[in-house]
Parts: C-alpha cells; structure tokens; sequence
C-alpha cells in the first residue's frame, strides 16, 4: 500500500510539472519570397514547362497570372513571357525558344500557298473574296481573323508582312485568345488567319507562303524585372523542358 501510494505521489507530481512547463516555441516556416509571372496568351503553350520547373525549385512561390491579365499593363509582375521582334537580347531579356508564324485556313479550303503579296492583299482587305486569289474558289467573303494590338504576335504580323497597324483591314475579326481564333477557322471553310506553330493541330492547315517570306521564325522571351538567381535556374529549366 505504501508503494502504492508513493506511486500516485509521483504520478501527480509530474502531471503538475508538465502542466506548468511553458510550451516550446515553435516557429512558422518563412514563406517563399514570390515570383509573379504573365504569359502573353500566344505563349501559353509553355505553361506545362514552367509548371513542372515550378515544382522542382520550391525555394520561390510563382504565382502564374491569369491569361487575360497579360493584357494589362498595370499588373506588377517579375517575369513575362512573349515574343520578341528580333533576336537581339537586352540584358533582363533570355530566349527560351523560337517559334514560327503561320498563315492558317480550314482544311476544307483547298487553297494550297500564297504570295507575300496575296497575304497582304488579303489582311489588308484589298482582297475580300476568295475567287479574287484562285478562280475555283467561291465568291464568298474571306473572313480574316487577327488579334488585339496588345497581343504580342500582332507586332511580328506586321514585321514580317511588310503592313501596318493602320493597313489592316478593318473588317477582321479579332480573338482574344489563340483558342478562339483556332477554332474560329476550324468552324469555319472561309476563314484565314495568323497563328504560330506551337497551335498547329489537326483542324486547321498551314498555308505554304512563297518566296522570301516563308521564313517567318520570331523568338520567345522571357523579360525579367527582377534580379534572382533562382528565376534564372528556374528560366533554364524551362529551356530545357521544351527543347526538341
């Protein structure tokens, strides 16, 4: 019995020992440092790479803004991806890749190429109906598709096609997004418009451009306002994740 009770004694002195103990301090994990990005909605193709790159370097918090926030110029952020006007670098500009322009149409227009001065009779609108380009066409309406200014593949449009923002018929139709203009063509036999490579799928052809201005390569940029070694792995990551 008095070992029992010498037991309770002891228990009970340690439940009044631990009860008092100042619990230890544990403190919460510093966040990330974050990394705002934007993509240029033309480039939105690079997403699974910058999503994985994202995963393998946690020691930032990158932050993919939302698509239709590319087109506002008040949005703070770190890193944009677009496509550039030429291959010259600044120094807070890295190429991640290159990329094509193409003139595109529905499968079911049978036109096979076209000139760069067709091309430019057509978006300029001196060319409205597709009888004016091939005879056995149909003397249907040419429903061009184009994008907003803002969009950064509109400035490669009018360098390689030799218009203007101004020359630009009026009467196009614009997409936001490349989604919507691929599949305005696939929708539609009478459409053309302008996308790049990376959107190529099977609803829609690439129209053989003749001459001098089939080569219509621009570079993809990554502009960075920022200055972070672990933004610079990250942007090498995603070069790798899209090389050939």
């Amino acid at each position: 019995m008095r070992v029992y009770k010498k037991f309770l004694f002891w228990l009970m002195a340690l439940l009044i020992t631990a009860c008092g103990a100042k619990p230890e301090y544990i403190p919460d994990p510093t966040p990330s440092p974050a990394v705002q990005v934007r993509l240029d909605p033309l480039v939105e193709w690079l997403q699974p790479a910058i999503q994985t790159c994202s995963r393998q370097i946690p020691e930032r918090n990158w932050i993919i803004l939302p698509s239709e926030l590319s087109l506002s110029e008040t949005v703070e952020t770190n890193v944009q991806f677009l496509y550039g006007k030429g291959t010259s670098l600044s120094e807070n500009t890295f190429l991640i890749t290159n990329d094509r322009l193409l003139v595109v149409t529905n499968p079911a227009n049978p036109i096979p190429s076209l000139t760069a001065s067709e091309i430019r009779s057509i978006f300029s609108g001196k060319i409205s109906q597709w009888d004016e380009v091939v005879e056995n066409l149909p003397a249907d309406d040419i429903r061009v598709w184009l994008y907003p200014q803002t969009l950064s593949i509109m400035d490669n449009f009018i360098q390689w096609s030799g218009l203007s923002p101004q020359s630009l018929t009026p009467l196009a139709f614009l997409a936001p997004h490349p989604h919507e203009l691929r599949k305005a063509i696939a929708d539609d036999p009478l459409a053309i418009g302008i996308l790049s490579t990376r959107w190529l799928n099977d609803e829609i052809v690439a129209v053989e451009v003749e001459g001098e201005q089939n080569n219509a390569e621009f570079p993809v940029l990554a502009s960075v306002n920022a200055t972070d070694g672990y933004i610079q792995e990250w942007l090498f990551c995603i070069q790798n994740q899209i090389r050939p």
